[in-house]
């Protein structure tokens, strides 16, 4: 069973509506798709869902879970929020991932996925030109997940790496930045958190693998962490990229099995089943 549970529309910053969402990811032939839109948060109207329009992309979303399910499609449907530990919460969701987009700063949020640009303004300006400071502080933030959000996923668990393979802003190998970055890890993963490998940064052009990172993965791995594969897809044309990538860097870091959504909730499945 394969499906893409991150997801992105007209409502927030992507590029198309929930039904050509529903219908790309119909034609693609996956089992199931959900849609995350970022929840409303103060500071971070430009890509959230405005507090005005929260409400119908709740309406929409679920008339079109709805329509599938009425008409017997194979395609299910699922509605849920990407909520940051700033945003707002909301209720009668089937699921929620859990995500650390930067930092609240005087009323102002401060994205470290923005432009390599504004992630130095970051470092310098926050956190007197010390990256390492900036990541400790992002992954602080990271480890409120849990209680901030009630979330189901982890979102994109090493987005502060988003721009180092173009733009290195620090070593993401050194122990200075490890030390903090598995030690949250493994505080999400005895939660029993399910992490999701996200694509995203693949088809923006800014990376050409996966978040976390193959040695974070494989320590997920060894904490006895959950994994599922998702996209954090903001157009049609982009649903379940790079599925057979993400795959690959999964089964070379140990797992042999995933999680998928279903109608009864998260299950287990064998990673070989999810196709890419």
């Amino acid at each position: 069973m394969t499906g893409d549970l991150h997801t992105h529309s007209i409502y927030d910053d992507g590029k198309n509506s929930l039904m050509e969402m529903a219908m790309a990811a119909e034609g693609l032939g996956l089992d199931y798709l959900g849609f995350s839109g970022h929840s409303f948060q103060p500071g971070a109207e430009d890509w959230c869902i405005g507090n005005d329009r929260i409400s119908s992309y709740l309406s929409e979303a679920m008339r079109i879970k709805e329509k599938y399910s009425a008409e017997g499609r194979h395609l299910r449907i699922f509605v849920g929020l990407e909520l940051d530990i700033f945003g707002r919460a909301e209720k009668g969701l089937d699921y929620v991932i859990g995500s650390a987009h930067g930092f609240m700063q005087d009323g102002r949020f401060l994205s470290v996925d923005e432009s390599p640009e504004a992630l130095k303004r970051i470092i310098n300006e926050l956190f007197y030109g010390d990256p390492y400071a900036m990541t400790d502080a992002y992954y602080d933030n990271a480890a409120k997940i849990p209680e901030m959000t009630d979330c189901d996923i982890v979102g994109h668990f090493d987005l502060v790496t988003k721009f180092n393979e173009s733009c290195p802003l620090f070593d993401a190998r050194s122990p200075r930045y490890l030390d903090r970055a598995l030690s949250v890890m493994r505080y999400l993963a005895e939660k029993d958190l399910i992490f999701e490998i996200n694509t995203g940064a693949i088809s923006r052009g800014w990376r050409t693998e996966p978040y976390p990172d193959s040695l974070l993965l494989r320590k997920l791995h060894d904490m006895g962490g959950r994994i599922t594969i998702n996209s954090d897809s903001h157009q049609s044309s982009t649903i379940a990229y790079e599925f057979g990538l993400a795959r690959k860097r999964a089964m070379e870091a140990g797992f042999e099995s995933i999680w998928v959504l279903t109608e009864q909730g998260f299950s287990e499945e064998s990673l070989m089943d999810f196709r890419g």
